[in-house]
C-alpha cells in the first residue's frame, strides 16, 4: 500500500482522468487540429465557415467515435461563432429528450427538436422564459387544430380554478416532454395519429423554428443568425436485440427526411454515427457538409509498427495536462507503449491511464512494465467479440484501409464494429480505417485459423 499523501495525488489524478466534455478556456483543453501533420483540415473550423459562407440556412452531419470529443469541439464551434455577436449558438443534448435504445421516427425527431429548441432559448441571454415559447404547450395547440385531443395520447392535464386557459396547455405540455422520452407506448400513439400528418408537422416546426428567429431579431438585432447542434444522436444504437432495427431507423430519418431537417433561415449541425455515411449510400450528399473527427494517428497507414511521433506528443500533451504522467509512469517510452495501444483513441488513452492509477495505488509509482501489460490485457479484453469468419473481414479492412462490404450482413457488423471501436478512423487527407492495435495481432491469429479450417475441411 502506499502512504496517504500518494494515495491522495492517485486519487486527483484517478478523477482528473474521467471522460467529460471540455469548453476552450477549460485548463485541460487542448487543440488536437492546429497540426496540419495530424489533420489536413479543423472540422470547427470547416463547420463554422460553411455557416458564415452561407447565403441562407445550412445543415451540416458531424460524425465521430464516442469519446473522441464531439461535444467538446461543438463547444469550441459555439466559442468560435460567438466572437461575431450576430451568430446565438445553442447546443441541444438530445439524450435528454429521446431515449437512446428505440427506434427513432421523423416525428419524435421533430417534436424533441423543436422542444428542446425552446428549452435551450429559455436563458436569459437568449429569449428568457416565456410561454409563448415554450413548444411542448404550443404542440398541444396543433394536435387541437389537427382534431386529436392530448387525451388520445394517454394525457392527461387539469387546469386550476382561476387559471389561465394557458395552463391547460402547459401542464399538458410538460407530459408531453416527459413522456416522449420515457414511454414508449406514447411514442407508438403519437405516430400513429400524425401518420397522414406528417407533412403538416413539419411547416408547423418550421414555422415554430421561424418564429423563434424572429423574436431573437426583435431582442438582439435584425441581423441575428441561429445556430442549433443537436448532440447525441449518434448514441442511438439500440440493443442486442433491436440493434438493427434502430440502426435503420436512423439511416430513414438521414436518408428520407434531409428537407424536414432543414430549417428554413436556420443552422442545424447534426451528429451521427460514423458508419452512417459509410453504411448508406447517399446519406450526407443532401446535407451541405459532413466532417468525422478522426482518432489522433499514432501509426502510420501502411505500416502499423511505425509510430507517428507527432501523435504520441500531442497525446503526451492532451494526458500531462490531466496530470504528472512522468510521476506516475517514469519514462516517456512507457507513456507511449499506452499511448500507442489505445489507438489515438482519447477515451481508451484515459482508461488505459485510469487502471494503471488504480493498480499504482496497491504498489507505488512509477507503475512497473507489469502493470502496463495488465491495462493492456483489460482495454483488449472488452474487444474480442468477433468471430474467425469477421476477423478475415477485420482482417482485409486492416490492410486496405477501406471497406468493402460484399454481403448484406456486413452492413450492420460494421456499425457494430465502430460503435465498439473494434474499428479505428483515422484521417490522411482521406478518411481511413484500421483494427483497434490491442487486438490486432488477435485478428490476424484468428483470420489465419479461419483459412487452415476451410483449407482442412475442402481436403476432407
Amino acid at each position: 500500500m502506499v502512504d496517504p499523501e500518494t494515495r491522495g495525488r492517485l486519487r486527483a489524478l484517478y478523477q482528473a482522468l474521467q471522460d467529460r466534455p471540455l469548453s476552450p478556456d477549460d485548463s485541460a483543453y487542448v487543440e488536437l487540429f492546429e497540426t496540419r501533420a495530424l489533420s489536413a483540415d479543423d472540422p470547427v473550423e470547416r463547420m463554422a465557415l460553411s455557416i458564415e459562407f452561407a447565403a441562407l440556412e445550412t445543415a451540416q452531419l458531424f460524425s465521430g467515435h464516442r469519446g473522441t470529443g464531439k461535444t467538446t469541439q461543438l463547444r469550441r464551434l459555439r466559442e468560435r461563432l460567438q466572437r461575431d455577436p450576430k451568430y446565438k449558438v445553442v447546443i441541444c443534448d438530445m439524450e435528454d429528450y429521446l431515449p437512446m435504445t428505440d427506434e427513432v421516427d421523423v416525428v419524435d425527431f421533430l417534436l424533441a427538436a423543436a422542444g428542446a429548441l425552446s428549452d435551450a432559448l429559455s436563458t436569459s441571454e437568449l429569449l428568457a422564459y416565456d410561454p409563448v415559447n415554450n413548444y411542448w404547450a404550443r404542440f398541444t395547440g396543433w394536435l387541437r387544430s389537427q382534431k386529436i385531443e392530448v387525451s388520445e395520447l394517454g394525457i392527461t392535464a387539469k387546469a386550476k380554478a382561476g387559471a389561465p386557459d394557458g395552463s391547460l396547455g402547459a401542464e399538458a405540455g410538460l407530459g408531453v416532454k416527459l413522456n416522449l422520452k420515457d414511454d414508449p407506448e406514447f411514442r407508438k400513439r403519437i405516430r400513429e395519429r400524425m401518420k397522414l400528418r406528417v407533412g403538416a408537422f413539419r411547416a408547423e416546426v418550421h414555422s415554430f423554428v421561424q418564429d423563434c428567429l424572429l423574436r431573437l431579431r426583435e431582442r438582439h438585432g435584425q441581423d441575428t443568425e441561429l445556430v442549433v447542434v443537436y448532440d447525441s444522436i449518434e448514441h442511438l444504437r439500440g440493443t442486442t436485440t433491436n440493434a438493427e432495427q434502430v440502426a435503420a431507423s436512423v439511416e430513414r430519418l438521414f436518408r428520407g427526411h434531409v428537407e424536414a431537417l432543414r430549417f428554413p433561415a436556420v443552422h442545424t449541425v447534426f451528429t451521427v454515427p460514423p458508419w452512417l455515411r459509410l453504411q448508406y449510400a447517399g446519406v450526407g450528399d443532401r446535407f451541405d457538409d459532413y466532417c468525422q473527427i478522426p482518432c489522433v494517428k499514432v501509426r502510420a497507414r501502411d505500416d502499423a509498427d511505425a509510430s507517428n511521433t507527432v501523435g504520441l506528443d500531442v497525446l503526451w500533451k492532451v494526458a500531462s495536462k490531466r496530470g504528472d504522467m512522468s510521476w506516475l509512469l517514469g519514462e516517456r517510452a512507457a507513456f507511449d507503449e499506452l499511448a500507442r495501444a489505445s489507438g489515438g483513441y482519447l477515451r481508451d488513452l484515459f482508461r488505459l491511464l485510469s487502471f494503471v492509477v488504480r493498480q499504482a495505488a496497491g504498489t507505488d509509482t512509477p507503475v512497473s512494465d507489469e502493470v502496463r501489460a495488465l491495462a493492456i490485457a483489460d482495454l483488449r479484453g472488452g474487444l474480442r467479440g468477433f468471430t474467425n469468419q469477421e476477423a478475415v473481414w477485420l482482417q482485409q479492412i486492416e490492410h486496405t484501409g477501406t471497406f468493402d462490404v460484399d454481403e448484406p450482413g456486413h452492413h450492420f457488423k460494421l456499425a457494430r464494429f465502430l460503435d465498439s471501436h473494434v474499428l479505428l478512423a483515422y484521417r490522411n487527407g482521406e478518411d481511413w480505417y484500421g483494427v483497434h492495435p490491442v487486438i490486432r495481432a488477435d485478428v490476424e491469429r484468428r483470420a489465419r485459423a479461419w483459412h487452415e479450417s476451410r483449407a482442412s475441411a475442402k481436403l476432407d
